[in-house]
């Protein structure tokens, strides 16, 4: 279980999830240790106004220097670590030789930092991108190419060093603080609707579509928790279109005036497994599209009134 005298380390802490995540264990009450390239923590306070200061340590970290990664692991002792830091599809396709260098060495300097210091509890994020799609049965992208080869790396951690992880794989997250990557459009819709403002969502798909709150609450169950080998599970099995996305949407907002694009975008929609997640942390509170929808257009509408 988790030593309460030391705190959790979170990479890519300045993130949409990272923020969600670590708002969530501060709520809890648990030290955290923020780590990120960049220092601005904007997402974290519109989540949480009132940050306690006394319970996190912000740090500035490269993830890809692997110097840097091990002496702040030896300096801050964590019980945990929750491993974020990526580059997501765009920047990976723009710029190949930086997305590996971030989303592959970055992990490996993590998972030896853990290795090294002895940190039974290793969480990650995988991506749903890594799963096999279309003709070729492979990820479509350099960014789901990268997270699939930092599973077989955690695979390899566990069978020659014993180091314990998990790796989640994420789908499509929505929430406040969704402003980056490709599937943020579905936060941008909402928070049209939320303004009164008319939005197109550029692609319509069938997927899973998850409330960052409950992805958040996933995380913080897990680095409490204890498993051995490398584990990697799907983070849900709800599917739901982009259609259905909007129904939520009008069923709290009827004028909104959001609109999706026929351009489809073909993702996974099938084949989710979650029972090793289920195995670790047990049943968690989980929250419906409509009622994630709801949660996210009072939040933006809070956020709009404050400003």
């Amino acid at each position: 279980m988790n030593d309460p005298s030391r705190p959790i380390l979170i990479t890519g802490a300045t993130g949409f999830l990272g923020s969600w995540i670590v708002s969530t264990l501060l709520g809890h009450g648990v030290a955290v240790v923020a780590t990120d390239i960049g220092e601005k923590y904007d997402r974290l306070r519109l989540l949480m106004p009132e940050v306690p200061e006394n319970l996190v340590d912000f740090r500035k970290c490269d993830v890809a220097d692997g110097e840097a990664v091990d002496r702040l692991v030896a300096e801050t002792q964590p019980s945990a670590i929750i491993h974020l830091a990526a580059l997501q599809i765009p920047h990976c396709r723009v710029n190949p030789a930086a997305g590996a260098m971030v989303n592959i060495v970055g992990h490996i300097n993590l998972m030896e930092a853990a290795r090294k210091r002895g940190i039974g509890r290793f969480i990650y994020t995988s991506s749903i991108a890594a799963k096999p799609r279309g003709p070729a049965n492979a990820p479509s992208n350099l960014y789901g190419v990268f997270k699939k080869t930092d599973e077989e790396i955690a695979r390899i951690y566990w069978q020659d060093f014993d180091l314990p992880s998990l790796g989640l794989r994420p789908y499509i997250i929505y929430g406040i603080g969704r402003d980056e990557g490709e599937t943020s459009a579905i936060t941008g819709a909402i928070r049209a609707a939320a303004l009164g403002e008319a939005y197109e969502i550029p692609f319509t798909t069938t997927g899973c579509f998850q409330y960052a709150g409950e992805v958040a609450d996933i995380f913080v169950r897990a680095c409490l928790a204890s498993w051995d080998g490398a584990q990697l599970s799907d983070l849900t099995d709800e599917v739901h279109s982009t259609g259905d996305v909007i129904d939520a949407i009008r069923k709290h907002m009827p004028g909104a005036r959001i609109a999706c694009s026929p351009e489809e975008r073909v993702s996974p929609a099938s084949g989710f497994e979650t029972a090793p997640l289920h195995a670790i942390i047990g049943d968690w509170a989980r929250v419906s599209l409509q009622e994630g929808v709801r949660m996210t257009l009072e939040q933006f509408r809070r956020i709009h009134r404050a400003a």
